[in-house]
C-alpha cells in the first residue's frame, strides 16, 4: 500500500463568510462550517486513518476532531501546519485591504510569490515549515493513509511542493472550505484529487477565488 496523505481545508469561519483575511487569527466555524465539517467526516468515515492531524487553530482543530470522532482517534496538534501570517493584511475585509494597501494588494494579485505586505510571513518560509512538518507525518506512518487539516494558504504551499510548481502558481488553484485533497506516494508524488466538494452537493463552492 502506498502512502496516502489526506489533506483537507477547515469549515466556513465567521471571518470567510464577512470576507476578512483571517491568517494566524483565531475566527471560529459557523453553524455552517461545522455542518460542512460533518458532510467531509460522513464522506471519510471508510477511509482507514491511522492519524488525524490539525494546526494549532481552533477552525483547523474543530474540523480534524468532526473527522477523528468517525475513527475513534485523537487530533494531533501541529504548529508548523498553522496559516500563513498575512501581516497588515489580518483583521481587514477584502474591501479595506484594497483601500489601505492598494499596491501591495495588486502585487500580491500579479506576483503572489514575490509579493511584499508588510509585517507577513513569505510563501517560501510557509513552504519550508509546511512540508517539514507534512514529511514528519508521513515518516511516522509509511504505507498507512493520514488525514491532516490545513488552511487555503498553506494547503497551497504544500500542495504546490509535491507537484513541483512555483508558488507563483498560487491563484492558479482553490482551496474551497472543507475541500479534500489527495496525494499518493510510490517511486514520485502523485496529487490524485484536488479541491473536491462533492460531498457538499450542490451547496456553494466559495465564490472568493482569492482566499
Amino acid at each position: 500500500m502506498n502512502t496516502r496523505l489526506i489533506l483537507l481545508r477547515h469549515g466556513e469561519t465567521h471571518s470567510n463568510l464577512n470576507l476578512i483575511y483571517q491568517g494566524q487569527g483565531d475566527s471560529p466555524l459557523t453553524e455552517l462550517g461545522v455542518t460542512e465539517a460533518k458532510q467531509l467526516a460522513e464522506a471519510l468515515k471508510d477511509e482507514k486513518l491511522a492519524g488525524v492531524y490539525s494546526s494549532t487553530l481552533s477552525r483547523s482543530y474543530e474540523t480534524a476532531r468532526i473527522v477523528a470522532e468517525k475513527h475513534k482517534l485523537e487530533v494531533i496538534k501541529i504548529p508548523e501546519l498553522t496559516e500563513r501570517s498575512y501581516g497588515v493584511f489580518e483583521g481587514l475585509t477584502f474591501k479595506e485591504v484594497k483601500q489601505k494597501f492598494a499596491a501591495n494588494y495588486k502585487e500580491w494579485l500579479a506576483n503572489p510569490s514575490r509579493a511584499d505586505i508588510p509585517k507577513s510571513e513569505s510563501l517560501d518560509d510557509l513552504q519550508k515549515r509546511g512540508v517539514a512538518a507534512i514529511e514528519r507525518i508521513l515518516a511516522a506512518h509509511q504505507h498507512q493513509t493520514v488525514c491532516v487539516v490545513g488552511h487555503g494558504a498553506i494547503n497551497r504551499a504544500i500542495l504546490f511542493h509535491y507537484m513541483n510548481l512555483s508558488l507563483n502558481n498560487f491563484w492558479r488553484i482553490k482551496q474551497d472550505n472543507c475541500c479534500i485533497n489527495i496525494v499518493e506516494f510510490d517511486l514520485h508524488p502523485m496529487v490524485t484529487l484536488l479541491n473536491s466538494t462533492w460531498f457538499l452537493g450542490e451547496k456553494r463552492v466559495s465564490k472568493v477565488g482569492i482566499y
